[in-house]
């Protein structure tokens, strides 16, 4: 009696694991196959394209102050004024952008 028990149970058992298996391998499948649909890979792009935009202009504002600072303490060490510059722009405030028309 004991033999046909334990392989019903081993039965019973081998196929539930092998369905809850199955089920959780369509879950993943059907996960992956959105994540890397068309319209998910092009806004990950765009959203990477605006982060690295935003680094490199966080590098030149960057560049641009370290520049302005270091020509002050060139002018300051030779003792004179600098001269004034025409083609300045003026500082856009923090945060601000450049509307396009």
């Amino acid at each position: 009696m004991r033999r046909p028990i334990w392989l019903g149970a081993g039965i019973a058992l081998g196929v539930g694991g092998t369905l809850w298996a199955e089920q959780r391998v369509r879950r993943r499948v059907r996960r992956a196959v959105q994540a890397l649909s068309p319209s998910v890979a092009g806004n990950e792009a765009v959203q990477a394209a605006r982060a690295l935009g935003g680094r490199v202009r966080e590098a030149v504002d960057a560049a641009r102050a370290e520049r302005r600072d270091h020509e002050a303490e060139l002018w300051r060490r030779l003792g004179e004024v600098p001269p004034a510059r025409a083609h300045a722009r003026p500082a856009r405030p923090q945060g601000a952008r450049r509307q396009h028309r």
